[in-house]
């Protein structure tokens, strides 16, 4: 029998075949010089699905509401053909619900607290309630096109010399894998981080993994748009990092701003790309019916484009992604 893993590898290899073929697309032949288009989906969801000490998700994890949230946001990402998906404060038991709605997806967990109230409020509804090592609370990622290779994991570290010293400390991490994300070999990445964690750790740590790799970054930054420790997340034109943001609107008009991601009516959930490689092309803050969370699930699109044409994203995908699975193949 084929492990899971390979099982995910040759998956992927398959699908980055088709999706960078010439002979796959519904427009037609395409010139082999000619610049090709594509198209990145993302969702980025705070679940609060352990509740929280200001016990703001009560509502929201009662019994009937816990029943539809698994087939309401598996038909989320359906709906929108979702490349990847990013989730914050996640119960390792959502990650065993939303998996069984989305056999096709692979997921990427990063354990980080072991909170009882995870198996306490989702145990009634699986018994995989604990990852293996322990942890009952993290963040996710789920990829439509299977994960190559192994992914990243790191903790955080407090670096924010204005923070609150006073301030609870959590566990708080990053986490990344490889993927074909739309036309191409790319990255997706997760994080949550408190005013203890500064932005640019995160993507410090996404850079020195990622390379040159384009990248997809979501997650709960706890921070509002014009925020100063995101400028140097944002770039050109908006700061002096090197990510677009979904909900920065369009060229041109671009600002730091957004519609309010939680119940409060604040802003603090982002779904970043690599500027370099993606340009923005619209966002929507869901409304959800009943709702299942104190946040509100952001989806976001991005366009890529690739010169050459059809010849060249079939060679580079399909040449990045063998590598990697057979670096990944156990020896």
């Amino acid at each position: 029998m084929i492990g899971a893993r390979r099982r995910h590898m040759a998956r992927v290899i398959v699908s980055g075949v088709l999706l960078a073929s010439p002979l796959v697309g519904s427009t037609g032949a395409v010139a082999d010089d000619d610049p090709l288009s594509y198209r990145v989906n993302a969702l980025t969801f705070n679940l609060c699905g352990g509740n929280n000490k200001r016990n703001t998700c009560a509502e929201d994890l009662i019994p009937e509401r816990r029943r539809v949230w698994a087939p309401q946001v598996s038909a989320l990402i359906r709906s929108r053909d979702v490349d990847v998906a990013s989730f914050t404060e996640m119960c390792y038991a959502q990650v065993d619900l939303l998996q069984r709605e989305l056999p096709d997806y692979d997921f990427v967990w990063y354990g980080l607290g072991r909170s009882a109230n995870c198996r306490q409020i989702w145990g009634d509804m699986t018994d995989r309630t604990t990852a293996p090592n322990g942890r009952t609370a993290g963040i996710a990622l789920a990829f439509k096109n299977g994960v190559v290779g192994s992914p990243m994991r790191r903790r955080l570290v407090i670096d924010n010399p204005d923070a609150d010293p006073t301030a609870s400390v959590h566990r708080r991490g990053v986490l990344c894998a490889r993927s074909v994300i739309g036309m191409e070999y790319a990255v997706g990445c997760v994080t949550h981080i408190s005013a203890l964690e500064s932005p640019t750790q995160v993507t410090g740590r996404i850079g020195e993994w990622a390379g040159n790799a384009p990248v997809i970054l979501g997650g709960d930054f706890n921070r509002l748009p014009e925020h100063p420790e995101l400028t140097k997340v944002y770039g050109p034109a908006l700061g002096t990092g090197g990510f677009t943001e979904a909900d920065a609107g369009p060229a041109g008009r671009q600002s730091r701003g957004g519609s309010p991601t939680t119940r409060g009516g604040r802003k603090i959930d982002y779904i970043f790309a690599s500027q370099e490689d993606y340009r923005n092309a619209g966002a929507e803050v869901i409304d959800t019916n009943p709702e299942l969370s104190d946040h509100r699930p952001l989806a976001g699109t991005f366009t890529g484009t690739l010169d050459g044409g059809y010849t060249q994203a079939f060679v580079h995908t399909f040449t990045e992604v063998v590598t990697e699975a057979f670096t990944a193949i156990p020896r």
